[in-house]
């Protein structure tokens, strides 16, 4: 890799981050293998984890879906050209090296000698350029994760280890959009299973898998990743995940022993959780897993400047009666950050430089609500019923929003009709959160840009200074400059409103103290990645 091409963050907040993270270490130390408080027990092969999340996938098929690399169990299946460690830096993985053109306008990969998909199959360059057109294709994939490769022109292959990207435009950052989340490998040749059965090339094999009922992964002896000794990893023999919407439902099942590692503890019952069972669970911090959000419908209705010339009027009412601080208090029970921006002040990636969102102001509120056309309309909110905090936010915004004399209802909806009317633009407002990215280029080029899939499939917000901010920083390579860039662009943002960002999203994962080894949870929550995590916990007992 050439470091010069990889701008990752800016020093002077780097040693922020790393401070964050090296608390989150610390904190975990009770569960790494080889450590004093861990009673230097070395790591043993097998056994199968049970893990409790909150969410699970809508289907199968890792190009047509979001694997979400926190709460669905299935990202055990997935890998990719790119990985990342502890820290969310890139790390090699399928691809064991890679570097860019001077101009920023190719990028070669190398390929990892013997790297093989579940079913044996050799992961090659052709394979890697078959993934690369699948994705491409609006038949076969998600908008959100097409929306990563829209800069790539096309794929060509030098020989079997080595695989070009040849771009359309500059970009300083595709390596590590390219991560396994969402661009990951599926075999070629088990294309016609992917809907039930599909091979993947990640720690995990898929075995079984009912819709929030139980996902079951058998270890791949073939992984690529090895530990310090040289002994293959994942260590454990499976791992079976239990979706729970319901947080308490989680903590009982940790609790009673039905489960080993949960991947969130409401935030009511964290503070108290830690003190009273903390000589039995280990407790791991997340400080940011996503960032939480109202995104606005520009595509059509009410607050659309096409259907209606009063629409950003009425998205500045609304935002005048949404009351930031309630929500830090009643949703997130006081931890983590609001937030005006897209990442927090843990991250490299944070400014200060950002122009706020309009503050809350009842009065302001009403007298725009009355002066904009469609200010007595009804309008709806919608909100995913797997996340807790955001049917929270949906039913607290709601409420504000009647108090400030608006005709709006609420819908808690399931992901399938949630995606379903995000499509169709059957909605004004949804209470969501979106996943914290490696580097800003996966947030602003996939869902602030105009021309991105995600964006035209969701939202529609066009602001042709913002396009050509987001497109001139994927050619700049200093990222200081960057980071400047980005600021303009949420400064943008927070005038337009096509989102109101709400909060920054923390988590603090649970496990077993007695039966869980050596996990290690990484800075925003994803529990399969180099190093550490998933693929080197172990069971005891």
């Amino acid at each position: 890799m050439n470091d010069k091409t990889r701008n990752r963050g800016v020093e002077a907040t780097r040693r922020e981050f790393l401070k964050a993270t090296t608390v989150l270490a610390g904190t975990a130390l009770a569960g790494l293998p080889g450590t004093a408080m861990a009673g230097k027990k070395h790591p043993k092969r097998g056994g199968t984890l049970r893990f409790g999340t909150r969410d699970d996938s809508v289907a199968l098929d890792t190009h047509r879906n979001i694997i979400y690399f926190v709460s669905h169990p299935l990202t055990g299946i997935t890998g990719g050209l790119v990985d990342f460690d502890d820290k969310m830096q890139p790390k090699p993985a399928v691809a064991e090296s890679w570097d860019s053109s001077s101009d920023l306008m190719t990028w070669t990969f190398k390929l990892r000698r013997g790297a093989e998909y579940h079913n044996g199959q050799t992961i090659d360059a052709e394979s890697v350029k078959w993934n690369v057109e699948r994705i491409k294709d609006p038949k076969t994939s998600h908008a959100f994760t097409r929306s990563v490769l829209s800069d790539v022109e096309r794929v060509t292959v030098d020989d079997k280890q080595t695989v070009r990207f040849h771009l359309k435009e500059p970009h300083a950052a595709l390596d590590i959009n390219l991560v396994y989340y969402p661009v990951n490998l599926m075999a070629p040749g088990a294309v016609d299973t992917a809907d039930t059965h599909p091979v993947n090339c990640g720690p995990f094999k898929f075995k079984s898998w009912r819709r929030f009922d139980v996902c079951e992964l058998v270890r791949f002896e073939n992984f690529w990743e090895t530990d310090s000794e040289g002994n293959s990893l994942p260590y454990l023999d499976g791992l079976v995940g239990r979706p729970k919407k319901e947080d308490r439902v989680r903590l009982t099942g940790l609790r009673t022993g039905e489960l080993d590692l949960i991947d969130n503890v409401a935030y009511a019952d964290a503070p108290a959780f830690k003190k009273d069972h903390g000589r039995t669970f280990d407790t791991w911090p997340v400080p940011q897993v996503g960032t939480a959000m109202m995104y606005f419908n520009l595509k059509n209705g009410l607050l659309s400047e096409k259907d209606n010339p009063d629409a950003h009027l009425l998205r500045q009412a609304i935002a005048h009666a949404i009351d930031h601080e309630g929500i830090h208090q009643a949703v997130f029970n006081g931890l983590g950050e609001i937030s005006r921006g897209f990442y927090s002040s843990a991250s490299p990636w944070h400014s200060k430089d950002i122009e706020s969102w309009p503050k809350f102001d009842p009065d302001k509120a009403k007298a725009l609500r009355k002066k904009a056309k469609g200010g007595d309309e009804k309008f709806s909110i919608i909100a995913n019923d797997s996340f807790p905090y955001m049917q929270q936010s949906g039913e607290l915004v709601h409420a504000m929003l009647k108090d400030a004399g608006f005709n709006a209802v609420l819908e808690i909806l399931p992901g399938p009709v949630m995606l379903e009317k995000q499509g169709k633009g059957d909605y004004h407002i949804d209470s969501t959160a979106n996943s914290y990215r490696l580097d800003p280029d996966g947030w602003f080029s996939r869902n602030i840009l105009s021309t991105a899939p995600e964006n035209r499939r969701r939202n529609g917000y066009k602001n042709e200074k913002a396009d050509q901010i987001i497109l001139a920083a994927r050619k700049e390579r200093d990222p200081a400059k960057r980071r400047l860039m980005y600021a303009d662009v949420e400064t943008l943002v927070n005038r337009d409103l096509p989102i109101l960002y709400t909060h920054f999203v923390p988590l603090m994962m649970a496990s077993n103290r007695a039966r869980v080894k050596g996990y290690n949870v990484s800075y925003s929550g994803p529990w399969s990645y180099t190093g550490a995590g998933m693929r080197r916990t172990w069971i005891d007992g």
